[in-house]
């Protein structure tokens, strides 16, 4: 008679740094939860923590009983949360169930064990989801779903810049899971499975983990590693505080650590700040109040960013580690790192050296700008009216800054450049000090606005109404037929830039960013060129 298959259990897997001495360790507050032990029957040991469950009435309650004539009851919200903790192979694993990852110690559990471990169990083409995020000044979370079992090539993934946060997708033949999901340190399968087999499950994400076959086709994951040596965190560690303390650009930012809903958020709070009710995260609101003692890192882990959605509630929907919240890029000697969601990335040294070996190839612009100015208080002159004042001081330049038209690809209307010349140059201008995000938005508009100037009639026809009015004399410069893209050169001018290559000052993902924009522009017959403007 065959043997009756096991039922087949959702199970979500951590594992545990090797470092770790005591199962307690990894819990947060273990004298607060149920503890009970193992059958000793079993191949495996460990211990359960079982939180006690919490009742809450849901917060829509209150504002639909003023609407209904009875009165509502039994709603009630109930949470449970649980973690199993079982040894194997001489490695601790964590089985959460419910919100059981609440109750784990995130500096105790191994950051890539379920991204690499699932990368090393999925066929290629089998995949279903994908989460990335990509680092600028702002940390942008996308979620790309494929309506069939897909390739990496069907997401839309800029595998330069991108880093993968999580993926799902069918299991090869020879991994013994009916489904297998990795986000950051948490694997999830599907298996059949009853708790004796739970030594087997180990054994098998274990081995999963420690190959290295995901390198045959997702190799790319690499250009950007976690950092793992305690000296260089350490190091880097340091650093971050000392960015911190320092108006410096580029500085330190908070952003969210994970994907969340902005209209769902009324207001952000911090650790000893219980005043500050800003819609928006900004390092200098933590930093009002420091602590007693010098800033640390420990103070960084502890400290926390609550998100609030209710604007009368005293506990927040949601919290994190400070630390966990902090963006940062910093550079060593050739190599780059990047701080995001508590973890140190660094690029990878040839991905790094092939972005700047593409970057000295962009030429430097032969056309004069003036330089910008610096105004009372040591402010910096605007970009506006710094367009404006060279726009003026030139019969060659006509100012379009602000000149927006519609086109068919955006969904606001774009502007065709900041500054056209006589010479059939469309200059764009942005200040370096903005940033990552400031620069990347400069790059896409220039993208975007050249496919425009190139593919769009409409575009045209309102370009030229503009210059009908700020200079008569460039209407012939946008043509109602199809341009000729090789007989015009887009400009990138950097204010504040430095004299060396201009694109050397920049951010690393600006870079990256301008990189592609270039090849992007060359590809659709532009001439792409970028000048650096000097503060006077």
């Amino acid at each position: 008679m065959a043997t009756k298959q096991p039922p087949l259990q959702k199970l979500h897997v951590k594992l545990l740094k090797p470092t770790i001495k005591g199962l307690d360790r990894a819990i947060e507050r273990p004298t607060d939860l149920a503890q009970y032990r193992l059958k000793k029957s079993l191949t495996i040991t460990g211990r359960l923590y079982v939180a006690r469950p919490s009742q809450s009435p849901p917060k829509w309650l209150a504002f639909v009983q003023t609407g209904v004539q009875e009165h509502l009851r039994e709603l009630l919200n109930r949470t449970n949360a649980a973690v199993l903790l079982v040894r194997h192979s001489s490695r601790v694993f964590a089985f959460t169930f419910g919100h059981g990852r609440h109750l784990l110690k995130d500096e105790f559990t191994v950051p890539d064990f379920g991204l690499k471990t699932s990368l090393n169990a999925l066929k290629p083409d089998s995949l279903r989801s994908m989460d990335t995020f990509s680092i600028e000044d702002q940390t942008v979370h996308v979620r790309a779903q494929a309506s069939r079992a897909s390739a990496v090539d069907a997401f839309g993934l800029d595998i330069g810049r991108d880093i993968l946060r999580a993926i799902t997708g069918n299991p090869r033949a020879d991994v013994p899971f009916g489904s297998v999901s990795g986000a950051e340190g948490t694997v999830a399968i599907t298996s059949h499975t009853d708790f004796s087999g739970l030594a087997s499950v180990c054994g098998t994400l274990l081995s999963l983990y420690r190959k290295r076959t995901y390198r045959d086709n997702f190799s790319w994951v690499d250009n950007i590693s976690r950092v793992i040596d305690p000296s260089l965190l350490e190091r880097l560690d340091s650093r971050l505080l000392e960015g911190m303390a320092s108006d410096v650009e580029p500085r330190p930012y908070l952003a969210p650590p994970e994907p969340i809903d902005w209209h769902k958020v009324s207001w952000f709070a911090y650790t000893r700040q219980a005043e500050i009710r800003a819609t928006d995260l900004h390092l200098n609101d933590y930093l009002r109040k420091p602590p007693r003692k010098p800033l640390s890192i420990e103070h960084l882990r502890r400290d926390k960013v609550f998100a609030f959605e209710d604007p009368d509630a005293d506990d927040p929907s949601i919290q994190w580690p400070l630390y966990r919240c902090l963006v940062c890029e910093l550079s060593q000697g050739d190599a780059r790192y990047v701080l995001v969601n508590g973890t140190w990335f660094e690029i990878a040294r040839n991905f790094a050296t092939a972005i700047r070996r593409s970057l000295l190839a962009i030429p430097v612009a032969d056309v004069a700008l003036r330089p910008f100015r610096t105004l009372t208080g040591g402010r910096l002159e605007p970009e506006d009216r710094y367009n404006a004042r060279i726009a003026g001081a030139s019969a060659s330049f006509v100012l379009l800054d602000k000149k927006t038209a519609k086109c068919r690809t955006t969904s606001t209307p774009i502007e065709l450049c900041d500054i056209l010349t006589k010479a059939k140059q469309l200059i764009h201008v942005k200040h370096r000090k903005g940033g990552s995000a400031s620069l990347s938005h400069l790059f896409a508009q220039a993208r975007v606005s050249s496919e425009a100037f190139v593919g769009d009639e409409g575009f045209r026809e309102a370009m030229r109404k503009h210059l009908e009015t700020v200079g008569p004399s460039f209407v012939p410069l946008v043509p109602k037929a199809r341009p000729a893209a090789s007989d015009y050169s887009v400009i990138f001018a950097i204010l504040g830039s430095y004299t060396g290559h201009p694109g050397e000052g920049l951010p690393f993902f600006s870079q990256l960013n301008l990189v592609r924009t270039q090849e992007a522009l060359t590809s659709m017959g532009f001439a792409a060129s970028i000048t650096g403007v000097l503060p006077k």
